[in-house]
């Protein structure tokens, strides 16, 4: 732009849909809840907040301001080289390539470099039609002479990222799959109805790359069937059904990494995104605030769910996740661009472009269809799930490629050699300016990231039970990022264990010290993101340790855990720690009456069951106790060794 003197920005039909996207996410930044999670996003997600939204936009201005038909072609091309890499090690990962690497069972679902199984499969089956689209483009197909060609190229890119998509063992990315397959072979034969390309050429495709799916399917399953030597030998099959059974379950939530009931959970979590949106009509309560809106609205039917105690930053479904926490703005404003991009890439489907020069695209329109329903396919996995960096890029540069394919927008000459002795001095300065710019935002960037490492591993040191270390790196991380409230409370906590620690060798004079200021940590936490009941939930951790030493903190903890549960009604742990704060300082009575109502909220809650045996015990009421005890065997806990004691003492 200094170069040519003149502002670089192509115009686009989606230019206004994205203003009035990012105009709706600035407002409800503007009124969030917690205004710095809106802006950067959920930490250790950092994905959904306002910034990124604004990166993608200008990514996608970028792309339709400086790019031509020929780089499309270009970009998908580097595209299918990363997803080669992609899936080159997600298959390996099939084989238990690092199995003893991650927690979860990664040879039972793959994840490669993504993260998570279901994002892997977003990712690949948003990629896939465009492997179809270009086998269509690829010239002849030649059976005879099974040289290597495009032709086969693409068929096997397209059959491994198959294979992949298998492995995730995703049901919501097999169903943009299959949405994905049957509109754009539908709209190849629709423009094969047209004459606009070899009828024989497009069921030749149709037919090697579905013979192929089937036979893989056949091999190796699919979410929803049995590999077919496990149908010839069901006995082979229940045997592996039954190790799998007794294997380790995955650690996190199971809408994340599959579960029996991860159907219910959704439907449970979508209830209480709904009823946020419900209470936020307008503005919803952020961007990216799910995690703390959804405590004060989640249903309590969530705590009879295997997952009930795990944190959910997402609504598991990006539409309802854009109601709750940018409301009906900004659903609309969300819908209205996918609307728009629809028309755009369906316009590129089913019109026939006048190209000039037919090397440089071949039938865009086909291409076109590619595009059209790899969105679909992402449109479909976010319905039950949420968009990840990966997607995202999707989501966005699809739309950007459409618009140079069908020639929307004017294509932009960049001067291709320029002298720095031809530059004037006024315009170097300007660019040196440009440049510095840039490398302060990286720099801020890169000491974001840092502090972030540096958190990690003294959180990481703390967990080995090296304090030394842990504190030393916690501190650096709070004086890089002093206004990130985790850092704060991780440092807190670490505080009150040495300030016991201290207490226990009878050094008074340091306990006392790191007691205070694990109280001053706490409360900068707890200013800094009022909103974040975990934060409060941690503070009262850590007065509850810290109680040993002195016990009128468990008065403070009292409060704190009431305030909590203000903001977390049907949290049936905060209520069972708050009864038993009540029941440390003395009212047993209030703490009797909590625990009652918290196994009203969670019958199958072990831990309050016990606690309320313990109660009638110091109450001399044995009866009442025993009657907890026998239902936790009974209901809960058959082989419980510590009730089974309790009742024997008590017998």
């Amino acid at each position: 732009m200094i170069i040519e003197k003149k502002l670089v920005f192509v115009r686009s039909i989606l230019d206004i849909p994205i203003l009035i996207f990012l105009f709706s996410q600035i407002l409800s930044t503007v009124f969030s809840i917690d205004s710095r999670t809106s802006i950067l996003g959920f930490y250790s997600r950092f994905h959904g907040g306002l910034f990124s939204s604004i990166s993608y936009s200008l990514l996608y201005w970028a792309y339709v301001s400086n790019m031509d038909r020929k780089k499309v072609v270009t970009t998908i091309y580097s595209l299918f080289a990363s997803s080669l890499f992609i899936c080159s090690y997600a298959i390996l990962e099939h084989f238990g390539i690092d199995k003893n690497v991650w927690v979860q069972d990664v040879q039972s679902r793959v994840f490669s470099t993504l993260g998570q199984p279901n994002w892997l499969a977003a990712y690949i089956s948003a990629l896939l039609p465009l492997t179809w689209a270009l086998s269509l483009n690829s010239g002849k197909i030649n059976f005879k002479k099974l040289r290597l060609s495009k032709w086969w190229l693409f068929i096997l890119l397209s059959q491994m990222l198959f294979l992949t998509l298998i492995y995730t063992k995703s049901k919501s990315g097999f169903l943009g799959f299959l949405a994905s397959d049957l509109l754009l072979w539908s709209g190849v034969f629709y423009l094969n109805i047209r004459k606009y390309f070899e009828l024989k050429k497009a069921l030749k495709n149709f037919i090697v790359h579905h013979l192929m799916f089937i036979l893989l399917i056949l091999i190796s399953g699919s979410p929803f069937t049995l590999p077919i030597a496990k149908i010839i030998n069901p006995e082979k099959s229940v045997s592996l059904v039954n190790s799998e059974t007794n294997a380790e379950k995955p650690q996190g939530p199971a809408l994340e990494f599959g579960g029996s009931d991860s159907g219910k959970i959704r439907k449970i979590v979508w209830r209480g995104a709904i009823d946020i949106w419900k209470n936020y009509p307008l503005l919803g309560t952020g961007v990216e605030t799910f995690a703390f809106a959804y405590y004060k609205f989640r249903p309590f039917e969530h705590n009879l769910v295997s997952e009930w105690d795990f944190l959910y930053n997402k609504a598991h479904n990006e539409y309802l996740n854009y109601a709750a926490t940018t409301g009906s703005f900004g659903l609309l404003s969300y819908l209205a661009l996918i609307l728009i991009t629809i028309l755009i890439l369906l316009k590129g489907s089913i019109t026939k472009h006048d190209i000039q020069n037919p090397k440089e695209s071949k039938q865009p329109e086909i291409l076109s269809i590619g595009l059209l329903s790899g969105y679909i396919s992402i449109l479909i996995t976010n319905f039950f799930g949420f968009s990840v960096v990966g997607v995202a890029l999707l989501f966005f540069l699809y739309p950007a490629f459409a618009t140079k394919l069908s020639g929307q927008s004017a294509e932009n000459k960049v001067p291709s050699k320029i002298k720095l002795e031809s530059i004037p001095s006024g315009q170097k300065a300007l660019i040196a300016f440009v440049l510095c710019t840039m490398f302060y935002v990286l720099f801020i960037i890169s000491k974001y990231w840092y502090a972030d490492y540096i958190y990690a591993t003294g959180k990481g040191y703390s967990e080995l039970g090296n304090i030394t270390d842990s504190r030393r790196y916690l501190e650096k991380a709070v004086k890089l990022s002093p206004k990130e409230a985790l850092y704060w409370s991780e440092l807190a906590q670490l505080d009150a264990k040495i300030a016991v620690g201290f207490a226990q060798e009878g050094n008074n004079q340091f306990s006392n010290q790191y007691l205070t200021s694990s109280l001053i940590e706490s409360d900068s936490a707890i200013r800094l993101s009022p909103a974040n009941v975990n934060l409060k939930r941690e503070k009262a951790n850590n007065l509850l340790t810290m109680s040993a030493i002195q016990t009128e903190l468990l008065n403070q903890a009292s409060i704190t855990l009431e305030e909590a549960v203000k903001q977390a009604p049907s949290d049936a742990k905060l209520w069972y720690n708050l009864a038993l704060t009540y029941v440390r300082i003395g009212e047993s009575e209030k703490g009797k009456n909590m625990l009652l109502k918290v196994i009203d909220m969670k019958p199958n809650y072990r831990n309050a069951h016990y606690a309320l045996g313990l109660v009638y015990i110091d109450a001399g009421d044995k009866d009442k106790a025993i009657r907890e005890f026998e239902y936790i065997l009974a209901n809960i806990s058959p082989d419980d060794g510590v009730v089974k004691r309790e009742l024997e003492e008590i017998k």
